[in-house]
């Protein structure tokens, strides 16, 4: 078998698979009633921008594409290899570095494909709001890409099965530098200096191809593009199953004898009744668990990030109201995974005390976000009151 074949037919098999899993959790009601009218929806507005830009846009400066820096992470560079291959393509040196030099190659096309993908939705403001030209969107995106591919380049060494605090405090240096290297490259581009940003791009392409060189070429990091196929492989399913309310995550159990919290199990209410007894049951599920706390707190960023940085007072309403609504929604899928489901609770029936405590545990859970996203809103009036030009 050519490697072209064999790496052609791994990534039709690898958009197989997420196709599948999106598959799993849209059904024909889903795509109807929601995906299809945001489609359209999506597209008449976006052809409304061509024709006349929406007021928002007059308080946007040209600054605010600083923020591409947020989507430069989250990709590796793929090999396409399996467990498999430790036995055959191993062994068949040069089939087994072809069908690598294939992935990678890839990669890098698809990461070109994706920021011209970004510079066709950004069209409409890049032409009419800030009057640049084609040459300056080819500067940029040469800019943007390149750094990405020297970030991909550095994470292909770094070892992606470490976690938690390790794994955060490995990461800081990687963000520092690619800060820099963003802020250089974003000054070089708005002050116009057009050959300095041509050589830092260079640089950025020509140093991603230095780290990445060792795993295109050399068969002796095998476990490290396995477990990096593995993390992108997963990260889609891990991803949409996060987003999808009717689909139980999977829990994985730990060694420990004893949980961290509430180690003897004591009472947290020393009035027991069958509000306290839910309530009970609810808080130390909840708090247990990392991932509840985790999404928590990513509704709460995401909605107060969205509010802060979207102009128009409309969508700022609307963004807050779909936020709270969305909160009450995951808090009442937490409740029915931690509660409802619980095999001890399911052996009384649902009484006042179990909707006096969800009720409750919903208007609690709701307060930080409250506070959290008003305070933005005060933070953000505050600095362009102070700082017009911001």
């Amino acid at each position: 078998m050519k490697s072209r074949k064999l790496f052609w037919m791994r990534l039709k098999q690898g958009w197989e698979h997420r196709y599948d899993t999106i598959k799993s959790i849209i059904d024909w009601t889903v795509f109807v009633y929601f995906i299809l009218p945001a489609t359209v929806i999506s597209f008449f507005i976006y052809r409304s921008w061509w024709i006349e830009l929406p007021s928002w846009i007059d308080g946007m400066s040209i600054h605010m594409l600083a923020l591409f820096f947020l989507l430069l992470w989250g990709e590796h560079f793929h090999t396409y290899v399996r467990e498999a291959d430790r036995i055959f393509l191993r062994k068949n040196k040069k089939l087994f570095l072809q069908l690598k030099q294939w992935g990678i190659f890839y990669s890098y096309c698809f990461q070109w494909l994706s920021v011209v993908g970004l510079g066709i939705a950004i069209a409409p403001f890049w032409y009419q709001r800030f009057h640049l030209h084609t040459k300056d969107f080819l500067l940029f995106a040469g800019l943007w890409v390149s750094l990405k591919w020297l970030i991909m380049s550095i994470k292909g060494k770094l070892n992606v099965q470490v976690r938690g605090w390790r794994s955060l405090l490995r990461g800081i240096p990687v963000v520092m530098g690619a800060l820099i290297i963003w802020e250089l490259g974003f000054w070089l581009f708005t002050h116009q200096n057009n050959g300095w940003l041509f050589l830092l791009i260079l640089l950025n392409t020509g140093s991603s191809f230095f780290f990445v060189r060792q795993r295109f070429s050399s068969v002796h990091n095998f476990e490290q593009d396995l477990a990096i196929d593995e993390l992108e492989k997963n990260k889609y399913t891990e991803t949409i199953f996060q987003l999808s309310m009717d689909i139980e995550k999977p829990r994985f159990s730990s060694n420990r004898t004893k949980p961290r919290l509430y180690a003897q199990s004591n009472r947290l209410f020393k009035r027991r009744n069958q509000k306290t007894g839910y309530l009970e049951l609810f808080i130390k599920a909840f708090t247990r668990d990392s991932q509840y706390i985790l999404q928590y707190f990513q509704i709460i960023s995401v909605t107060g990030a969205a509010i802060v940085l979207l102009p128009p007072l409309w969508l700022k309403i609307t963004v807050m109201i779909s936020g709270v609504l969305f909160l009450i929604t995951w808090i009442g899928n937490a409740w029915r995974r931690t509660v409802e489901e619980h095999p001890f609770a399911r052996k009384y029936p649902q009484e006042v005390g179990y909707f006096q405590a969800k009720k409750l545990v919903a208007s609690v859970l709701l307060i930080p976000f409250i506070i959290i996203v008003v305070l933005l809103v005060i933070v953000r009036f505050f600095l362009f009151t102070q700082i017009p030009n911001l």
